[in-house]
């Protein structure tokens, strides 16, 4: 009973926040999906008690997005990405978060569009520009000169990615 108080809650934070993402009849089939699955996830309990104490905490939106990302339950986990980045819009990995549940959700467009916000906000992380480079060489996405800028960038930034991407892209 305590977790489907917690659930309630859990809904009634991320609602705002995610109307406009998605109707609200979807999230909440999300929540009654998550309510029935049988092994209760602790994790989730600890952090809505934690979201309670500390609801503009970023951190704590971008772990919840997290858990629900791994149930598939990828409404919640947009809008939970989303509010992390309301409340710090510099978090690439929340940008990272969410092209990963538009690749799951096939929606190339997105996962692109979230792949180059994570390189913009983090522009010295190499694992993000290579995660870039090798979105912009598939077929869906393809861009080789984009690709290869990437490629440069992380020459510049001397890490052993820029060779692993440059197989890819037969520079080598």
């Amino acid at each position: 009973m305590k977790l489907r108080a917690i659930l309630l809650t859990a809904t009634l934070l991320l609602l705002p926040a995610a109307a406009s993402a998605q109707g609200e009849t979807e999230m909440l089939q999300q929540m009654q999906q998550l309510q029935s699955q049988t092994a209760v996830d602790t994790r989730i309990a600890e952090y809505f008690e934690k979201l309670k104490a500390a609801p503009r905490d970023p951190e704590i939106h971008f772990q919840m997005a997290e858990i629900y990302r791994d149930r598939s339950l990828f409404e919640l986990a947009i809008a939970s990405y989303q509010r992390a980045l309301q409340f710090n819009s510099g978090m690439a990995k929340a940008h990272v978060g969410l092209s990963k549940v538009y690749r799951k959700q096939t929606l190339k467009s997105l996962e692109l569009f979230e792949m180059q916000e994570a390189v913009r906000v983090a522009p010295a992380d190499p694992e993000m520009r290579y995660a870039l480079g090798i979105l912009l060489m598939e077929p869906q996405t393809f861009d080789y000169n984009s690709a290869k800028k990437q490629y440069k960038e992380l020459k510049k930034l001397q890490s052993p990615l820029a060779e692993k991407l440059g197989a890819t892209m037969g520079m080598q």
